[in-house]
């Protein structure tokens, strides 16, 4: 994708650029929608974190005390409630675990709020890229066509720019490691993370250490080992437990945190926590009547969350629609259009890998 395209926009830089992002952020925390700025503001916003991002590798630095988000899929609503309960940049550090676009109306909004506070505050807000932050995902799944109705196809296009830049895995403040999806039979240390280099085109995103890090699920299974192919995403791998253990003690780590799946009670620790999947959208598009959660992390790295009850009243419903919803859940892993359709594993690998 040829970025020049959006050349024309550039003159809005230094002080102007500021004014507009600080009128961005207002009309967004106060009235929660962006009319009133034109295409080329918005763009102008998109190609600054393009350059903010650009000089980033896979794997940044992100110290505690931080908060850290999991999905979020256009719920801006939901992302305003949390943001209401623990205050927004400078006064919060936060780290976001990707998936701010798709399934639900949104998403816009959502980056347009994000990159502003990565503007204004580039050492305060940390944004990861999760699937969807992929072309072939946010081109599919609701993205596209989002920004097709309230803009141009321009403004969809400049985020891919964006995206690409976005890195994928974070240290933090050397004891945990967070990623959208999962981890690899490739992460043989830290080395393995920084000398990654970014997927900056659909292909690089369909394959190796950088798909695992977007698509990877742990296995529900307490007795699964290894790694196994990833049949309900079409991608990746799952993994198991002996898995989690073996990462964290080659990383020298104490957790993983990851999001990328519906969680009913927001957030679930697993693995003799080891590792914690954190999903921030409640109710999920709607109507899957799951709680949302973030995790808050303090200096001495003790461990809380925030989570937020769905709106969705599931103790009223029959045990008919709870099972839809159930069935609805389960649909929402959906398999990707074909992400990794190039290299889906075949075979079981052992934990032991990572040694190797």
């Amino acid at each position: 994708m040829n970025r020049r395209t959006h050349f024309k926009y550039r003159e809005i830089k230094g002080k102007q650029l500021m004014i507009l992002v600080d009128r961005m952020i207002h009309r967004l925390m106060t009235d929660q929608f962006l009319d009133g700025f034109s295409d080329s503001q918005l763009i102008a916003v998109i190609d600054e974190v393009y350059n903010i991002l650009r000089p980033t590798g896979c794997l940044i630095k992100v110290n505690a005390p931080v908060v850290i988000f999991g999905d979020i899929h256009g719920q801006f609503g939901d992302l305003m409630r949390y943001l209401n309960i623990l205050g927004t940049p400078p006064q919060q550090n936060f780290l976001f675990l990707g998936d701010y676009v798709d399934r639900c109306k949104k998403g816009l909004e959502v980056m347009m709020l994000l990159f502003c506070f990565k503007i204004r505050y580039p050492d305060k807000i940390n944004l990861l890229r999760g699937n969807h932050e992929c072309t072939k995902m946010n081109r599919t799944y609701g993205f596209y066509q989002e920004c097709k109705r309230l803009r141009t196809t321009s403004i969809w296009k400049a985020f891919q720019n964006a995206f690409n830049e976005l890195p994928l895995c974070a240290n933090i403040s050397d004891k945990l490691i967070g990623m959208h999806g999962g981890i690899s039979p490739l992460i043989q240390g830290w080395h393995s993370l920084e000398n990654l280099k970014k997927p900056r085109n659909q292909s690089d995103c369909e394959y190796g250490l950088a798909l695992d890090l977007m698509w990877a699920d742990p296995d529900n299974d307490p007795c699964s080992k290894g790694f196994v192919p990833n049949k309900v995403r079409n991608a990746s791998w799952m993994f198991g437990q002996d898995t989690i253990k073996e990462c964290t003690r080659v990383l020298g780590v104490d957790m993983i945190v990851r999001a990328h799946e519906v969680v009913k009670t927001g957030h679930l620790l697993d693995c003799d926590e080891h590792i914690c999947t954190v999903f921030s959208a409640p109710n999920y598009c709607g109507t899957d009547g799951n709680c949302g959660s973030v995790m808050c992390i303090t200096k001495d790295l003790k461990i809380s969350f925030v989570t937020l009850k769905p709106k969705l009243d599931i103790q009223k419903l029959d045990s008919n629609k709870l099972a839809e919803l159930e069935k609805q859940n389960r649909s929402y892993a959906a398999k990707s259009p074909n992400p990794g359709s190039n290299s889906l594993p075949t075979e079981i690998i052992p934990a032991g890998v990572m040694d190797k």
